[in-house]
Order: C-alpha cells, then structure tokens, then sequence
C-alpha cells in the first residue's frame, strides 16, 4: 500500500511565500520590458522626427559640432589641461564645502563678448517651430520648450558634453567623474507662460545650463542647498543670467527659476549622466540628514514640501492644493526642531487624516 507524502506543517505559508516572490520576479521583469519598450520607442520617436527636420535645417553646421563657438580661451584651457586658465575664467557663484558648489564660465562667449552662437541656436529652433513637426514638453515641470535631443542635435550635444567633462571632472570628482549620456532641451520663460520653476532638484548627476537670451527683466535662478544636506533648504545665491554664459551644478542642488516681469529668457539646459554611479547602490541610499533650521521662505517648494503653508504663510498656488498630500520633503526622520506642516505622503505612517 502506498502511502500519501505529508506536506510540512508550514507548507501553506512557504506556498504563499513562494507565490509572492513568483509575483514580485514577474512584476519586475514587466517593469524591464515597458522600460525597455519605452527606451525603443523614445530612440524610434527621436529618430524619425530627426530625419523629418533634416531637409528643412536652417544651419546645418549645428547639427555636427559645437565648439567652434565655446570661447576660445575656454577650449585652449580645456584642451591643454591646463588648470591655472581654467581656474581663471570659471566663477565660483556659490559654495557647497564638499565639491558641490556652483560655477559660472564663458562657455558661448565670442571675442567682442556677444553669442553668435545663442543667435544661431534660436533662428534654428524657430524654424522647427514652424515646421509644424511634433514639439514634445521637456520635462514634468516645464510646459514650454523642445527636447534638442529629438531634434537631430543629440550628436552635436554629445561633442559639447565631451568638451565640459574635464571641467564637470574637476568641479565633482564624484559625479562628473564619468558623463556618459545627457537629457538636453530648452526651456522657455515669459510672463504670459512659464513665468518660473518651483523649487526642485535635477533629475541629472551634473547640470549645465546656458542662457540663450532674448531680452528679459528679472527672471533669475535662486540656489539652495543640497538635497539631503542639513542647509537643504537654506539660500545660497540669488544668479543673474548672462546671454551667453554657463552654469555648472549638481543636479542635486535644489534651485529654482525667479518669476520673468517682462520678455523672454530662453536657456539651453543639459542634464548629465554618469552610468557608473547610478549602478552603485550607494546611489539610492544617500543619506538625508536633520535639517538645522527652519527653512528660508525663498526655498520651500509648493510642489515638494510639507511645511509650504507654515513656512511661506499663505495656501499653496491655485491648481496645486493636491500637492499637500503628496508632498515629501522633509522626511520624518529629517524634520527640524518645532517642525510644523502637513503629513504629505507619509499621512499612514504618522496616522494623520487628511480630507
């Protein structure tokens, strides 16, 4: 007589263990395929508009390299390594103490100190304009702009990042160490649009930002700290854009875009990539310390942060009030002495109603 093999006691809970992972392998491996779907379709997208805009380039030495219009100065420097010239015509606009500040250089500058090469730029963006092909927003937060890279410019983009990594290299030996890809796009300011950007940080290892132009009044960019630091939120600098001139900063800084009063300021932004230490799990685990204060009301963020109201005194912008649920910043454990604001994501873990 054969007998039944009895399963164990616990063969119900190793079961159910065994479906959960099954499930969590399978989830993954669909993120992988969208992300890989999403990857292709981008490239195909990017691809063909390229090739649509090709017959119609108004300049087409754009589209190949960009440094014959980096001032002049600037590339000998570069190209001889020679870091005393170098260390000459950068700026330090803001400090960070930790490889981390912020700089300025004449990247576009020609020899009478106006940009050629700003002109060239926009007269080429107005023709896509009027090609009537497919403009796509920049990024989440920008409305108005166009993607360089769908473009046909992403080859000529690539030349200038390898120009600026040996900058990007000695400004932050850790992000810049290795710059491998780059998200480039224009964005648009005027007080009939955009009129400017809440405060955020980068989705980039290393930003590089180019005022284009046109005529503007106001219109700045406001630098805070870095995200996780305890000065996270404190100012730094107030920068004044110069047509022509370049930034250089963490992507992790957080900052954010002046309101416009009058005309229009157009700059070219360049996020950059290091492959290398976006594999590294130290990446995702960087730390987010206690902040030392109350934040400064210029650096509170409407979309972001949990304290918007009791910091700024007033309710967040109209079309916004969502943002007070989904806000996350700071987290729990980094809030500082006399913390007063909304729950924000973390409503379930600190057992908050919000209606």
């Amino acid at each position: 007589r054969r007998s039944t093999p009895r399963l164990p006691a616990n063969s119900n809970n190793i079961t159910a263990r065994a479906l959960i992972v099954g499930v969590v392998m399978a989830a993954a491996l669909v993120r992988a395929l969208v992300g890989l779907f999403a990857v292709g379709a981008g490239e195909a997208r990017r691809t063909s508009l390229a090739m649509q805009y090709k017959p119609l380039r108004r300049h087409a030495n754009l589209f190949e390299d960009w440094t014959e219009w980096v001032h002049p100065p600037l590339l000998h420097a570069i190209r001889s390594s020679n870091a005393s010239a170098l260390l000459d015509l950068l700026r330090e606009e803001a400090g960070g103490g930790d490889s981390s500040g912020v700089y300025s250089l004449p990247l576009f500058l020609d020899a009478e100190g106006g940009c050629a090469f700003c002109d060239l730029l926009l007269d080429e963006l107005d023709g896509y304009y009027a090609s009537g092909l497919p403009i796509e927003r920049p990024n989440s937060m920008n409305n108005y702009g166009i993607i360089l890279n769908e473009i046909g410019l992403k080859e000529a983009l690539s030349v200038l990042q390898s120009s600026i990594a040996p900058v990007a290299r000695a400004l932050f030996p850790v992000e810049g160490q290795s710059l491998d890809d780059h998200h480039s796009f224009v964005v648009s300011y005027k007080p009939s649009e955009d009129k400017g950007l809440d405060m955020h940080t980068d989705d980039s290892d290393c930003t590089l930002n180019v005022c284009l132009g046109k005529e503007f009044e106001a219109a700045g960019l406001t630098f805070c700290g870095n995200a996780g630091a305890p000065e996270h939120r404190l100012q730094s600098i107030q920068y004044s854009h110069a047509r022509g001139r370049a930034l250089l900063h963490l992507g992790r800084r957080r900052h954010g875009a002046d309101d416009i009063t009058e005309g229009h300021r157009l700059n070219l932004i360049m996020w950059n990539y290091n492959a290398e230490l976006r594999r590294d799990p130290k990446f995702r685990a960087r730390p987010f310390f206690v902040e030392k204060s109350r934040p400064d009301p210029v650096c509170v963020s409407f979309t972001h942060d949990r304290d918007y109201e009791a910091i700024k005194g007033q309710a967040r912008p109209e079309g916004h009030e969502k943002f007070a649920r989904l806000a996350w910043c700071p987290p729990p454990a980094a809030e500082y002495a006399g913390f007063e604001g909304t729950a924000g994501r973390y409503r379930d873990l600190l057992d908050e109603s919000i209606d």
